[in-house]
């Protein structure tokens, strides 16, 4: 079996190891640093002398390395397996992160976690039966940047599983195994996970909590930790200045200054519908054959000529995409159609749609029409 390095330092970036195995493009070695997919944590990738491994996942309980490519690679070779660091120790500050923000979610607020997922950019935790407010999520960031700054202990212990069992976790023990090995975050958690952490909260940078979605009835919580907390802290700050500028108002009064314009635009737009509508009022009493063409909305025009008594009226709305209004009798419309493309329908006396016809052949069908 493979001799798992991760476990007994998780800050080693590269060593020497001599290929034992291989299988396809998964490749086994006496020893390695990669990490193996699992428990939410994506597995590492890195290079093995000049190959390229893109994936490291768990096989028959051993490690297997996904290469890209296995040609000229031999029983036996020996080179220096070398980690894309950037990557794992990403997701070790993701995979801590997660451990203080769920024991603070079940310490805090009696809200156990029953899944989680580590993104590129973000993790997200997913809830038992419990829904908490944003104030009181707020509230989680708050004391997770608190154990943050106050850089407490991450540390890890293998033990029996009798041991473990005594401790009454705040979660299950997912293994069957004989021996458990324990992560602990100082004077706060201990839980079973047989993930790669940090030394200590410190090293875990900002977390910043970003909204929720429901999923299988359960609230996911959404986090972003490290470099991608303070991107988004930012990016929010760059939004926020622009948005301010572009309205001439304050940033802490932003909000309030979108919705009264918001409400104004609102206004503007009845009255815009209503002038609208009184338009294609005028306009409609100015039909004086069964043909006419608009550049108004087709939508204004129905009430129109409901008004006035109309009937038998095509109005051709010329655009790129030409539309159309019928008002009249079934049989009118089936008349038109034997002559001209349309796709559309509706219920007497309003049918409407699209002019697959070109605009000429329409005028052509409506000025030799008897």
């Amino acid at each position: 079996m493979t001799r798992k390095l991760y476990y007994e330092d998780g800050y080693l970036k590269k060593v020497v190891a001599k290929v034992e195995k291989i299988d396809g493009n998964e490749v086994f070695f006496d020893r390695t640093i990669f990490y193996p997919e699992g428990g939410g944590q994506p597995g590492d990738r890195g290079t093995f002398g000049s190959w390229k491994i893109e994936n490291t996942i768990k096989k028959n309980g051993d490690v297997a390395h996904v290469f890209s490519s296995v040609d000229g690679l031999v029983p036996g070779l020996e080179a220096e397996l070398v980690l894309d660091w950037n990557h794992r120790y990403r997701f070790m500050k993701y995979h801590s992160a997660q451990h203080l923000l769920s024991a603070i979610l079940f310490h805090e607020k009696d809200a156990g976690t029953v899944a989680v997922h580590f993104g590129e950019d973000a993790i997200t935790i997913e809830l038992g039966n419990k829904v908490l407010s944003d104030e009181e999520l707020l509230e989680v960031e708050d004391s997770a940047c608190t154990a943050v700054r106050r850089g407490l202990s991450i540390s890890q212990r293998t033990v029996l599983r009798e041991e473990a069992e005594a401790l009454h976790m705040r979660r299950s023990i997912k293994v069957d195994s004989p021996e458990v090995m324990l992560v602990s975050i100082e004077n706060l958690d201990v839980v079973a996970c047989g993930g790669v952490h940090v030394k200590d909260t410190s090293e875990i940078g900002e977390i910043a909590y970003c909204g929720r979605e429901t999923i299988r009835g359960h609230e996911r919580l959404v986090w972003k930790i490290s470099d991608q907390a303070v991107n988004k802290r930012r990016k929010d700050s760059s939004i926020a200045h622009s948005v301010s500028v572009l309205l001439s108002s304050p940033e802490d009064r932003i909000v309030e200054t979108l919705e009264a314009k918001l409400s104004g635009l609102e206004e503007l737009r009845r009255e815009n519908r209503r002038l609208c509508c009184l338009l294609a009022q005028k306009e409609a009493e100015t039909i004086s054959g069964g043909y006419h063409e608009t550049s108004l909305a087709l939508d204004d025009f129905a009430p129109a000529l409901e008004k006035l008594a109309l009937s038998n009226v095509f109005i051709l709305r010329v655009s790129e995409r030409p539309e159309f209004l019928y008002y009249g009798t079934p049989a009118g419309f089936d008349e038109i159609k034997k002559e001209i493309s349309v796709k559309g329908g509706g219920r007497p006396p309003l049918f409407r749609g699209i002019v697959l016809s070109s605009v000429e052949d329409v005028r052509k069908f409506f000025c030799v029409r008897p």
